[in-house]
């Protein structure tokens, strides 16, 4: 059964072609978005997820991100 998100696919949408555009304005190299976005998300963990849960969150957002990788390569 699919994981059903309190979040519409259109502010995910977007959201993410808000933050594609920044990169694309900015002349950002894929290293360069990668770091940036890296970075977002860490502050995002740390300023957001108490310090007991933020292994357990980064834990699952990395899994996430795999499968998202994965399941677009097939």
């Amino acid at each position: 059964m699919p994981i059903q998100s309190k979040y519409s696919n259109q502010q995910i949408e977007t959201l993410v072609n808000i933050l594609l555009e920044t990169l694309r304005q900015q002349n950002a190299t894929t290293e360069l978005s990668l770091m940036c976005l890296g970075n977002t998300i860490s502050h995002i963990i740390k300023t957001n997820v108490p310090a007991a849960q933020q292994a357990e969150v980064t834990k699952h957002f990395s899994q996430a991100l795999q499968d998202a990788v994965s399941s677009k390569a097939h």
